[in-house]
């Protein structure tokens, strides 16, 4: 039988990219079952646009929300409204590739999700392909981004899978890992484009990160202190402990082991941790680390380089 598939795109002041997303979205190759367009007011013409589509297309809907939900509890509400067998998670201003969702369902097999590598740039000519890493020993760290996701249904309503306070994607991920896993296809579906209107750009300048230099070595020196901060975090501690209870199998005895260590004081317990991202730094470290004496110190000290400047347990 073939598999029906939701797409979900949340919107908030999104009117300039807004109408060249959702005609890709309705250009796939793959037939899309049902748009679910949910927006968490406003202010902008995006109603305009997400009812003008809803009163063309019958598979399109829209829904409002009542008060300003932010954008993570705006895509749990809007996924408990899907009816396809496959949910699709879409941004506001990124346009998909026609065989984006006809090469995830092909893909995704007996997988709570499947994603694909994606292009990310102000545009299209400019941008460069992301392949993020994916192993839960590397999504103790951060996760991969929503917009490329195909999740199966009864996963992405399931609520244990919505872990609070981090980044709905991030979580997602997590728990996939930890359920009936991830692939991912191995060519880009869909470009990301790089604005200052993004959600993304609106949290790095509420904690007044955007736009700031690169970091040589700070990392390495201050590191440290932000770890041991971010430790003491009621959101660091749930997320671990959760993934600790969740990866007693023993093929997840690494990140079992990792998050245990991350979740105790002790500076042997950090050593131990360092040692591990050094010895994983291939699955761990973002585009796989690199090799050598350079690649080794770099995966030694991830734990610090991930420590720095992090806002992910700030979230409220």
């Amino acid at each position: 039988m073939t598999p029906k598939v939701s797409v979900i795109l949340c919107t908030y002041n999104g009117e300039k990219y807004l109408r060249e997303q959702i005609d890709s979205i309705l250009a796939q190759t793959y037939p899309v079952s049902e748009l679910i367009l949910q927006d968490d007011g406003s202010t902008d013409a995006t109603v305009d646009i997400c009812r003008d589509y809803a009163e063309r297309f019958p598979q399109v809907s829209f829904h409002r929300n009542e008060k300003n939900l932010g954008f993570n509890l705006n895509f749990k509400s809007a996924a408990m409204r899907a009816t396809g067998d496959l949910v699709a998670i879409s941004d506001q201003d990124d346009v998909w590739f026609a065989q984006k969702i006809s090469r995830q369902v092909e893909a995704i097999g007996q997988h709570d999700i499947c994603f694909s590598t994606h292009t990310r740039g102000s545009d299209p000519e400019h941008a460069h392909i992301v392949s993020p890493q994916y192993a839960l020993e590397a999504l103790l760290f951060s996760g991969f981004a929503g917009h490329t996701m195909l999740l199966r249904c009864d996963f992405i309503q399931d609520e244990r899978n919505w872990i609070p306070h981090i980044h709905y994607d991030w979580s997602l991920g997590i728990c996939a890992q930890m359920g009936r896993g991830i692939v991912r296809v191995e060519e880009p579906l869909n470009w990301h484009r790089m604005n200052d209107d993004s959600a993304c750009a609106n949290e790095m300048k509420m904690f007044g990160k955007h736009n700031k230099p690169k970091p040589t070595y700070e990392p390495y020196l201050q590191g440290w202190g932000n770890y041991r901060r971010l430790q003491l975090t009621e959101n660091w501690q749930r997320l671990y402990h959760i993934i600790y209870e969740g990866t007693r199998r023993p093929e997840l005895q690494t990140a079992h082991r990792m998050a245990g260590l991350m979740l105790s004081r002790s500076p042997l317990a950090l050593l131990q941790l360092c040692w591990l991202c050094m010895k994983h730094r291939r699955k761990i470290y973002p585009n796989g680390g690199q090799g050598g004496l350079k690649g080794m110190i770099r995966g030694f000290f991830y734990p610090f380089i991930f420590a720095y400047d992090n806002i992910q347990y700030d979230l409220i």
